[in-house]
């Protein structure tokens, strides 16, 4: 277990060391009051302090998380709006996308983990993998529905990717819950590079750091090595970046970074769209689909 832990903290590859970014850049944040923001998997964690963050600036916050019993008491606290709906479900997940009205930041932040026992396979109530459904094609099919109304994405993924086996993409053979996660970010990256390229909205990925001190990280049973807030300001820091209007980056917190090699090439690239596509296609029909 601790082998395979620190492979996972190694095994990336090209790493930027990416430090705090300037401290005159981090105080010029771009002005957040009026933008409605959508943060997904905002009940614990990053993602709930980066909605209280969010909240400070002025913006108007919409936490989301699993159930009615996470969310009601972030949003009672924060005073803004809350919804729920599980990711391992598509059709919660597009419920949501009917639910969420106007918006004008999209901040995919909702994840699973490795699990509590990285070798026992857990599946979606629609029969995924859980980790690819709930990382990766929850925020595929909630990113496209919402892609019309938003003005930029951010997708909070992980330098701890792995190249995915188009032969066995659900990982019925021989399973680990860590390569089960570090696929499903690396296709949240690759699909990030995708739309940017096809879209007008801008849209950037980025490690927050490196097992952080949060419940996700606690459930694995790793000793964190780092704050859960020093994650929350990385990902303020791209979502400035992303709103600045740029676009089609992978960060290592602050810092551009290379992803996997395998985001890079376009026969992945297409393969991954080709089986998303008909994977979520009893759940989504439509032409906009069609293109990323």
């Amino acid at each position: 277990m601790v082998l395979r832990i620190w492979q996972f903290v190694v095994g990336s590859q090209n790493r930027v060391c990416a430090g705090a970014p300037d401290p005159d850049r981090a105080l010029s944040w771009t002005i957040l009051a009026d933008l409605t923001v959508l943060v997904t998997g905002s009940t614990g964690g990053l993602g709930e302090l980066v909605a209280e963050q969010l909240v400070r600036e002025g913006a108007r916050v919409i936490v989301h998380g699993r159930t009615r019993e996470h969310v009601e008491p972030v949003a009672a606290r924060l005073g803004v709006r809350g919804l729920v709906a599980d990711f391992a479900s598509l059709t919660e997940t597009l419920r949501l996308a009917d639910e969420v009205g106007h918006i004008d930041l999209l901040v995919n932040n909702a994840a699973v983990g490795f699990g509590r026992d990285q070798m026992y396979r857990e599946v979606s109530y629609d029969g995924f993998e859980l980790r690819f459904a709930v990382n990766y094609l929850a925020p595929y099919v909630l990113t496209h529905a919402l892609l019309d109304r938003v003005k930029a994405v951010v997708q909070v993924a992980s330098i701890g990717q792995r190249a995915l086996d188009f032969d066995d993409l659900m990982m019925e053979r021989d399973y680990d819950g860590i390569v089960a996660y570090r696929r499903s970010k690396l296709a949240l990256v690759t699909h990030a590079f995708v739309l940017a390229a096809q879209h007008k909205v801008p849209i950037n990925s980025l490690h927050p750091g490196t097992f952080l001190d949060t419940g996700m990280v606690r459930e694995s049973g790793i000793t964190p090595l780092g704050t859960a807030q020093a994650g929350a300001d990385a990902i303020r820091f791209v979502i400035d970046q992303t709103l600045a209007g740029v676009t089609g980056t992978f960060f290592d917190q602050y810092a551009p970074a290379r992803a996997d090699p395998q985001a890079y090439s376009p026969e992945a690239r297409e393969r991954l769209l080709a089986r998303t596509r008909a994977l979520v296609a009893p759940w989504v029909q439509s032409e906009r689909y069609a293109h990323g």
